[in-house]
């Protein structure tokens, strides 16, 4: 009798043991298979750039990420005060005038990539877009304020306009955009802008379109709508994460 009553006390204790177990392993499968995954950083959702009011302008915003917005004709003329819209304070002009930038990119575009045409409406999108990326133009700095036109371009200030540029050193921007650009030569920025830790990088406490921490980036004012930079928040979302995931500390 003792025997059995101990038989039977171990079955019973073994059998809890294992159903125990086996409620265990479905609460972990249950809760990896269940649980979310990684939330997205608070704020808005960055804004993708690109596009313009004219064939020039969507070249160069859709090669370099300017912000539609923000971005205007003003990249690369001279405009006086006007009362209509700013394309047509451009076209109206007796005498179209260009900026430095403006100048030295038309030039490459109808004296390297499209000396065939006699308009800028003439040329196809892709030899605009060509135009934009021609090495000796990166290179130049048009205005002459210490910053490449590719610096200014890839962190969002106006490369002909001498009072307009990142507030970073120029050294330490130049740094930044050789990694970025090593780092690009292997990946396609349409997939990186879908990149979820850059679709959400936080709050935007001026409500100018750019996160505060995108701001800092650059070095424009988080606090001032008046300070913004001209590429779209998620192109420069993208150029911090390079930055970040090549293990260059940013501060």
């Amino acid at each position: 009798m003792n025997r059995r009553v101990r038989h039977r006390t171990t079955w019973v204790a073994l059998g809890g043991t294992i159903t125990a177990i086996a409620l265990a392993a479905v609460i972990a499968v249950r809760s990896i298979t269940t649980s979310p995954g990684p939330t997205l950083a608070r704020g808005p959702v960055t804004e993708i750039g690109g596009g313009g009011g004219t064939p020039p302008q969507q070249a160069l915003n859709d090669v370099w990420g300017l912000s539609s917005r923000r971005s205007t004709c003003t990249m690369c003329h001279n405009v006086g005060q006007h009362t209509t819209s700013i394309e047509a304070a451009v076209w109206n002009q007796r005498q179209v005038v260009f900026n430095r930038f403006g100048a030295a990119y038309r030039n490459v575009l109808f004296g390297k990539v499209g000396p065939r045409y006699d308009s800028i409406f003439d040329v196809p999108l892709r030899q605009k877009k060509a135009a934009t990326l021609w090495p000796a133009l990166l290179a130049n700095d048009s205005d002459g304020d210490g910053y490449s036109n590719e610096v200014e371009l890839r962190f969002g200030s106006m490369p002909g306009r001498r009072d307009s540029h990142p507030s970073r050193p120029a050294a330490q921007l130049e740094h930044w955009r050789a990694i970025i650009v090593r780092e690009l030569r292997r990946r396609q920025i349409g997939r990186l802008e879908l990149d979820r830790r850059v679709r959400r990088v936080g709050l935007d406490t001026d409500g100018d379109r750019v996160p505060d921490v995108l701001e800092r980036f650059v070095g424009s004012d988080p606090q001032s709508r008046n300070s913004t930079p001209l590429v779209a928040a998620r192109r420069l979302a993208v150029y911090r994460q390079l930055l970040l995931d090549a293990g260059v500390p940013i501060r």
